[in-house]
């Protein structure tokens, strides 16, 4: 009886001193990423305000001869366009061309090289960060779903109303689908949204993007998983409930931007054409190959 009182007595301990040597061990694992996000965290901000004064222009955005490398080899070479509010712009180029970034300029992610970006006539090195990015209603390539309802995944943090949910849904072509699921706008997502399909998530974040009514809309290639008719019906709505908000739609297919009021077609980081899509059928190789290649296919 001894020796059983001994064995259970001592795989008690045991137990107790192998959990807390796997406290100790998560406690380590823990300092370490610690001390690793306290360095992020602690890091400047290397974009700061520039005071600039402002020009009197009647265009909404601006880009003078804008250069931009990310290293020494130069990414985006001397591009220039301009937009009049309300008016939308498709941008058009193979992968790789410098397209997004773009993007990532004109919302001061980076600053650039040489020239100058302004919106309503004011640099974008002058505006306060958040009063910058308010203005901007965004859906990039990789934005991400959360394992929340479908109501607070359109919210994200801001105080928006269900109509005006709803409304968004119904230009963005997610409404039909919204319908049919289990709690509507309550209905509870998946890590990165895994239980909707592809097109469904490209949807849903458009929505998130047109909720909050921005002044400019940007599309980076947020159509891709949509079908023909989808693509256009969203296209249609967007135009047609939103004649304010400047349209920036970054696209693959040309379908998905020859009806805009200009396209901008990039390659390798140089402006390669500019104007509307017929236009741009008469004087831009570039935009001929790849109208060649996608009618053809």
């Amino acid at each position: 009886g001894k020796i059983v009182a001994f064995l259970s007595y001592f795989t008690i301990m045991l137990h107790a001193v192998m959990a807390i040597n796997r406290i100790f061990v998560v406690c380590s694992k823990a300092i370490a990423s610690a001390v690793r996000i306290e360095e992020v965290l602690e890091v400047p901000e290397d974009l700061g305000e520039v005071s600039i004064a402002a020009a009197e222009t009647r265009n909404h955005i601006e880009f003078d001869h804008v250069s931009f490398s990310y290293s020494e080899e130069p990414c985006i070479t001397d591009i220039s366009f301009s937009l009049k509010r309300g008016e939308s712009l498709g941008i058009i180029g193979s992968t790789g061309s410098g397209k997004t970034t773009l993007i990532n300029l004109l919302m001061r992610f980076y600053d650039v090289k040489e020239g100058s970006i302004r919106i309503d006539g004011q640099d974008v090195r002058s505006f306060p960060k958040k009063e910058l990015r308010r203005k901007f209603g965004v859906v990039f390539q990789n934005d991400v779903l959360f394992a929340d309802t479908v109501a607070e995944n359109i919210r994200l943090g801001r105080e928006i109303p269900d109509e005006t949910l709803w409304e968004a849904a119904k230009h963005a072509q997610a409404a039909s689908f919204l319908d049919q699921l289990d709690g509507r706008l309550g209905f509870k997502l998946a890590i990165k949204g895994s239980n909707l399909s592809g097109g469904q998530k490209q949807r849903l974040l458009i929505t998130r993007a047109l909720a909050g009514k921005p002044e400019i809309l940007v599309l980076d290639d947020s159509s891709s998983a949509l079908d023909y008719k989808t693509d256009a019906n969203l296209r249609k709505a967007i135009h047609g409930n939103y004649e304010g908000t400047t349209a920036i739609i970054i696209a693959q297919r040309i379908s998905s931007v020859r009806k805009l009021d200009h396209i901008l077609v990039i390659e390798d980081g140089q402006l390669a054409g500019y104007g509307t899509h017929e236009e741009l059928l008469k004087n831009s190789e570039v935009y001929q190959e790849i109208y060649q290649s996608q009618t053809m296919a």
